[in-house]
């Protein structure tokens, strides 16, 4: 029955798909994925910043999108996330222009990804240089200009935090930190989370989203819990999920990128238009202020949930499954007289 549960939890809906040649771009020279990818965002961003990561190539990743498929957060929160990565340097959106190979011309609108953070210097220049095939293999974009290796080491010794500062936890830690307010019976100590911390983390880069790792891990627990740390160690090493298939290009392979131009992240409008700062437009940029000033950012309420979170209780609801099979016992006929 565990394992029954384990699997259902695994099996996650598919992610709504843009229309073809639109949709998630991954952006070239990324490092590999890591547990702590996003450890210095805030809990709520570096959670939508590691589900776009596991997403495939041509996801639909607008924040109307990922409202509705992240219930925890409403639009002008995952809108406001969306902002702050980019201002982190984790995303930027563009309108390309490409040529297919029947000698078609269009215009098709992308958003590149990047769980490396980088600069505008460097997404000026992705946007500059990204000419020719559009496939996997593409030369990376170039460094800006003036970054010099002794300038590149000192901003990333920079970020490295002091003697006695404790680094950013990363979204694997808080998964297993927050079990215990999911469950009692799997409180976990500082040591416990250290511990597990790198096998929650390949979960995650194998694809697992996060509620679906947590409902895995909660569901079908024993009566009676002694310890937690050695029960949850045996369910995320024996039930790790296999390595993602990599995805088949799903646009054109002969499409020719003939044109590209930075567009704000939330509106029509690019940069021949009006001025963008990291990717955003004046104006939308001062609505999500006004938005968030205004305290709408913030999670959704239980009450307004577009789907409540679900927590289903197994045991409760295999009982109840199992008396409404009963047959009902009929009372015995009454003798005649």
């Amino acid at each position: 029955m565990a394992a029954a549960n384990l699997s259902a939890a695994l099996r996650a809906p598919a992610h709504p798909m843009a229309k073809a040649g639109y949709g998630k771009r991954h952006a070239p020279d990324q490092a590999p994925p890591r547990a702590d990818d996003f450890g210095g965002l805030e809990p709520r961003e570096a959670a939508i910043a590691g589900y776009i990561d596991r997403l495939p190539e041509g996801a639909a990743i607008g924040y109307k999108v990922l409202a509705e498929e992240l219930p925890d957060y409403g639009q002008q929160a995952c809108r406001s996330s969306l902002d702050l990565l980019t201002r982190k340097g984790h995303l930027r959106r563009v309108r390309v222009q490409v040529t297919l190979s029947d000698g078609q011309m269009r215009w098709v609108t992308r958003t590149y990804f990047s769980r490396t953070a980088r600069d505008a210097d460097w997404w000026a220049a992705h946007v500059r240089f990204v000419r020719g095939v559009d496939a996997p293999g593409q030369p990376p974009a170039p460094a800006p200009a003036g970054t010099s290796p002794a300038a590149a080491a000192a901003a990333e010794t920079a970020e490295e935090p002091g003697p006695g500062v404790r680094a950013p936890r990363s979204e694997a830690y808080d998964i297993l930190a927050g079990l215990g307010r999911r469950e009692p019976r799997l409180q976990l100590s500082e040591g416990d989370c250290v511990a597990l911390e790198h096998l929650v983390g390949e979960w995650l880069a194998r694809g697992v989203g996060r509620e679906q790792l947590t409902s895995a891990l909660t569901s079908g627990l024993p009566v009676s819990v002694h310890s937690a740390g050695p029960l949850l160690r045996t369910r995320l090493e024996t039930k790790m999920p296999p390595s993602p298939a990599p995805h088949p290009e799903k646009d054109h392979p002969g499409e020719q990128i003939v044109g590209m131009v930075m567009m704000c992240l939330f509106c029509d409008e690019d940069e021949t238009t009006t001025t963008l700062d990291h990717g955003v437009c004046g104006e939308c940029r001062a609505e999500i202020a006004r938005d968030e000033a205004a305290g709408l950012t913030g999670d959704v309420p239980d009450t307004f949930l577009a789907r409540p979170r679900a927590e289903v209780d197994v045991a409760a609801r295999m009982a109840e499954l199992r008396s409404a099979t009963v047959r009902p016992v009929l009372p015995a006929p009454r003798p005649r007289r």
